[in-house]
C-alpha cells in the first residue's frame, strides 16, 4: 500500500467526472475557501496480496455481523411467537430487557425489523408461528431484499491487519465516486499498465454479467433479490417497478446522484424504474396503501408503491408522523405491504455504533476473527472505563459527527454535531487512521470495503488531512487507487 502523490492529471477532468455523475465535487467550507473532493494525481497503488487481506477481513466481518445480528434479537420479547401476540398497545420491551429498547429503537418497530431479519429462513420465523385462532401464520415466507453496504477499515499495507472501524449498513454514500469515476480514471489516465487492475466489480455485481456471450454467468444483486422476492410474492409483476426515493433537503446532490446511479443499475438489470423525493411518498388512509404522490393536491394521480430503495435513515424515518402506518403496511399477512430497500433491520441491527460492542463481545477472544476488530463498550459500561486512549461515537451518528478522539487522556480532535443529543455513546480503543505524505501536508486515508449482496466488491479510499483528518468527515477526500 503506497500513496503515488505525482500521478497524472487528465486535461478535462472536472468534466468528464461530472459527466459520469460526480456532480458535487466542489464544495465551500465554512471559512469560505472551495476545495475538491476528487482528488486528481494523487492514487495509492496496492499488492495483489493486500487486496486478498482486505476481501478475506471483508467476508469475515461480514459473517461476524450476521452472528451479532442473531444475538440481538435473542434479546428481544418480541422475537417469539408470544410476544408478537402482544400487539402494538402492549409494551413488554424495556432497557433492561430488550437491546434494540436499549439503545432507542422504537418497540412498534421491532416486530418487523426482526421479521425482515428472518425473511428466507423459514425455520426460525415461520413454522413456529401456527396460529391456535387459525388466522394467517404472521410470518408466512417472504424475502427483504437487500443490495448492499460498505466497511470503514483501517488498513496499513501489507504486515498489518485490517480493523473494524464501522459498518455503513443501510445508506453508504460515495458508491458513484468508487463503482463508476475511480474506474474511468484508471483507464483514461493507464497507470495500470495494459491489465486494468482494480479491487472493483461494484457495476458488475449489480447489474450481473455473462461468463460468455449467451452463457449465464452471475445474475447480479438485483435479478438474484427481485427474483427471490417474486418467489415469495408471486402476485409482483414478472418485471415490478422499483421506486428509488432521496431526501432533496441534502442540496450538494450527493444523495440524489447515489440514488440515480443505483436506479440507472437496476434499470440496465431490466426493471422499471422511477426516481422520487421522500416528500412524495404518501399515504393511503382508507386502503392501508403506501403511494408515491407526484405533488400536492395531485393525489389522484397517486401511484401504490410494491417495492421501493429509499436512501434515508430509518432511525429518522421511524420518529417521524406517519412511521407507525407505513411499518403496519410492512406487516400485512397477505404480503401486499410495500417492501422497503434497504430493510430495517439493515439500521437497527447492523448500521449503528452499538453493532461494534456486540462484536468485541462476542468476537474479542477468538483469536481468528477477533483480530480484525478493535475493544468497544458502551460508554458507560467499566470495560469503557478502562481505556484511556479511544474514540467515542455516538450510537446513531453520520460523517463523523458528534465522534471525538482522546489519545493516553487528552483530546486530540472531535466534530460537533446535532448526533448523540440522547446521550447514547460507545466507545472504541483508539486506532489513529494511518498517516501519509500528501501536498498539502499529512493525510490519513481510510479504507471503504463494499458489500454487494453481502459479498466483498471493490473499494473506495477517504482521507483527511491533518490532526481534524483522523476523523472522516464529509469534506474528506477521495482516492482512486490500483492495483500494482
Amino acid at each position: 500500500m503506497r500513496r503515488i502523490p505525482h500521478g497524472p492529471v487528465r486535461d478535462g477532468w472536472r468534466l468528464t467526472n461530472y459527466s459520469l455523475g460526480l456532480t458535487y465535487n466542489d464544495d465551500v467550507l465554512p471559512d469560505g475557501t472551495t476545495y475538491s473532493y476528487w482528488q486528481e494525481g494523487p492514487y495509492y497503488d496496492f499488492t495483489a496480496a493486500e487486496i486478498e487481506e482486505l476481501e478475506t477481513a471483508s467476508t469475515t466481518l461480514y459473517a461476524m455481523c450476521l452472528e451479532a445480528g442473531d444475538w440481538i434479537v435473542q434479546q428481544c420479547p418480541r422475537r417469539t411467537a408470544e410476544g408478537r401476540r402482544q400487539g402494538y398497545f402492549t409494551s413488554i420491551c424495556t432497557a433492561e430487557s430488550c437491546f434494540l429498547t436499549r439503545i432507542g429503537v422504537p418497540e412498534y418497530t421491532h416486530e418487523q425489523i426482526i421479521r425482515t431479519w428472518f425473511d428466507g429462513d423459514a425455520e426460525t420465523w415461520t413454522h413456529q408461528d401456527k396460529d391456535p385462532d387459525g388466522r394467517l401464520p404472521m410470518g408466512t415466507p417472504d424475502w427483504s431484499p437487500s443490495v448492499y453496504g460498505r466497511f470503514d477499515l483501517w488498513y496499513n499495507g501489507a504486515g498489518s491487519v485490517p480493523r473494524l472501524l464501522e459498518f455503513n449498513a443501510q445508506t453508504p454514500t460515495s458508491l458513484i465516486e468508487a463503482a463508476v469515476i475511480q474506474w474511468h480514471w484508471m483507464d483514461q489516465t493507464g497507470v495500470a499498465g495494459h491489465e486494468w487492475r482494480q479491487w472493483n466489480s461494484i457495476h458488475e455485481r449489480l447489474v450481473g454479467w455473462e461468463d460468455a456471450p449467451g452463457e449465464p454467468g452471475d445474475p447480479g444483486a438485483w435479478r438474484r433479490n427481485i427474483g427471490k422476492l417474486r418467489e415469495a410474492r408471486p402476485w409482483l409483476p414478472e418485471k415490478p417497478k422499483i421506486f428509488f426515493a432521496y431526501e432533496t433537503s441534502e442540496t450538494s446532490g450527493e444523495d440524489r446522484m447515489n440514488v440515480a446511479y443505483l436506479m440507472a443499475t437496476a434499470e440496465e438489470a431490466g426493471y422499471p424504474v422511477e426516481l422520487i423525493a421522500m416528500s412524495q411518498i404518501g399515504w393511503d388512509v382508507a386502503g392501508d396503501r403506501v403511494l408515491f404522490v407526484p405533488r400536492p393536491g395531485q393525489e389522484h394521480k397517486a401511484e401504490s408503491i410494491d417495492v421501493i430503495f429509499m436512501l434515508y435513515p430509518w432511525e429518522w424515518f421511524w420518529h417521524e408522523e406517519g412511521g407507525k402506518a407505513f411499518f403496519r403496511n410492512m406487516a400485512d399477512p397477505e404480503k401486499r405491504g410495500t417492501v422497503w430497500m434497504e430493510p430495517p433491520y439493515k439500521a437497527a441491527l447492523l448500521g449503528n455504533k452499538a453493532l461494534l460492542p456486540v462484536l468485541w463481545k462476542l468476537f474479542g477472544d477468538d483469536p481468528e476473527r477477533g483480530r480484525y476488530l478493535l475493544p468497544a463498550y458502551f460508554a458507560e459500561s467499566s470495560g469503557a472505563a478502562k481505556l484511556t486512549s479511544y474514540a467515542k461515537k455516538p450510537v446513531w451518528g453520520r460523517e463523523g459527527g458528534s465522534v471525538t478522539l482522546v489519545r493516553d487522556g487528552v483530546p486530540v480532535t472531535d466534530v460537533p454535531s446535532e448526533y448523540g443529543s440522547d446521550g447514547r455513546y460507545i466507545v472504541q480503543e483508539l486506532c489513529e487512521l494511518p498517516s501519509f505524505d500528501g501536498l498539502e501536508g499529512t493525510v490519513h486515508p481510510v479504507i471503504g470495503a463494499w458489500l454487494i449482496d453481502g459479498e466483498p466488491a471493490g473499494m473506495g479510499i477517504r482521507e483527511g488531512i491533518g490532526t481534524a483528518g483522523l476523523v472522516t468527515t464529509n469534506t474528506c477526500n477521495f482516492i482512486p487507487h490500483v492495483i500494482s
